[in-house]
């Protein structure tokens, strides 16, 4: 199986869906958001960042908390993979963990982008999209 398909079918089987928020994603339990993590690092695909929420009983907050990792300029693709998934690991062990609510990470990851006929103001904008 493909690291993407494996990857969205961890969303599909252990995610919570932040659409009550109007957010089209989905968020991960910190376990299951490291386990991504590494489903990503073997299929070599870049983590771009994250958004944190939590889950306080049935109800979905946002936490206000986020990461990112945009590559360098002249940084070599394999350097940056390796920073990308590094320091994703480390924000999702280090975040902490709330008394009354449960953290959710949602996962933002590289999609494939066409080199042609994209115009570079909307190429930002296709970077950053959600994987389901």
């Amino acid at each position: 199986m493909k690291a993407s398909e494996e990857f969205s079918d961890l969303l599909a089987k252990s995610g919570a869906s932040l659409a009550p928020l109007g957010i089209r994603d989905i968020g991960l339990a910190r376990s299951d958001a490291l386990r991504a993590v590494e489903i990503l690092r073997r299929g070599q695909l870049p983590i771009l960042g994250g958004d944190v929420y939590l889950r306080r009983g049935d109800r979905l907050e946002v936490a206000y908390a986020n990461w990112y990792a945009d590559p360098k300029p002249e940084e070599e693709r394999e350097t940056y993979l390796h920073r990308s998934w590094d320091k994703a690991e480390a924000y999702l062990k280090s975040f902490p963990q709330s008394a009354d609510s449960e953290v959710l990470f949602a996962i933002v990851v590289e999609k494939a982008l066409p080199r042609r006929h994209t115009r570079p103001s909307r190429l930002r904008k296709l970077q950053k999209v959600y994987m389901k």
